[in-house]
């Protein structure tokens, strides 16, 4: 844990500015949608509210992903000394069909988790928290990522589940603290809380997990992908790197 949190703090230092400006955008973008669909668009209209439901909740999935995928990208251009890439550049490269597609498919076994009371739907949320960061390094397609994330996490789980399981269950609590736009100060309140604060959460909680997932990978390496490509920006995972 102190590695990781080291090295967290290490990149945060270096890149905190710019993270934290990409982190906040996305989280006031992915509010201001989530208030015109509460709070604007008619919702007497089941189709028209359908849609609006369906608009915010995409532009959640791709914000997240970004910031993921953002986050993932400039970590491992760091490790490899390699010139930090533009956001235009993020966009453009990252591979949006699977990323997306994992993240659904994570949502729908931690859901289904869930119902089964609980503890299941933690469990499956800890064991696939690096499947977005997987893809990403090791360009693996969706469902071996699931199985990697699963492997890297279970010989450590308790480190996984304090590092990024418990982070993520408080920060989910952080929109409660928001009020109801019923004015113009309200909703700049929220933006504050929406925007400012769950900017940073996601920011923090985001390098930790991608810091986590290379390291977890250096400690425990596995055969390139199926398709012969070799995993992107993977230093040869020898003894040096699991003292690193």
């Amino acid at each position: 844990m102190r590695a990781v949190l080291v090295a967290t703090a290490r990149t945060a230092r270096q890149h905190g500015w710019r993270i934290l400006a990409v982190a906040v955008a996305v989280c006031l973008v992915t509010a201001l949608a989530d208030i015109v669909v509460r709070d604007v668009v008619d919702r007497t209209s089941l189709p028209v509210a359908l849609a609006a439901d369906l608009s915010a909740s995409s532009v959640t999935l791709l914000g997240a992903v970004f910031v993921s995928g953002f986050l993932s990208k400039l970590v491992g251009a760091g490790e490899a000394g390699r010139d930090r890439p533009s956001v235009r550049e993020i966009a453009r490269t990252l591979p949006w069909w699977r990323l997306i597609l994992a993240d659904l498919l994570v949502a729908l076994i931690v859901f289904l988790g869930a119902i089964a009371l609980v503890i299941p739907g933690l469990v499956a949320a800890n064991l696939l928290s690096v499947v977005g960061p997987v893809i990403e390094i090791e360009d693996r397609r969706v469902l071996p990522a699931l199985r990697r994330s699963a492997r890297l996490v279970r010989r450590r789980f308790w480190t996984v589940a304090l590092l990024v399981l418990v982070p993520v269950l408080a920060a989910s609590d952080l929109n409660t603290f928001a009020p109801e736009p019923l004015s113009v100060r309200s909703v700049l309140e929220i933006l504050a809380v929406r925007g400012l604060a769950e900017g940073i959460a996601e920011a923090v909680i985001g390098l930790i997990v991608v810091t986590l997932c290379r390291r977890l990978i250096a400690l425990d390496p596995a055969p390139a992908p199926a398709g012969g490509q070799q995993p992107l920006d993977r230093a040869p995972a020898g003894r040096g790197d699991a003292q690193t």
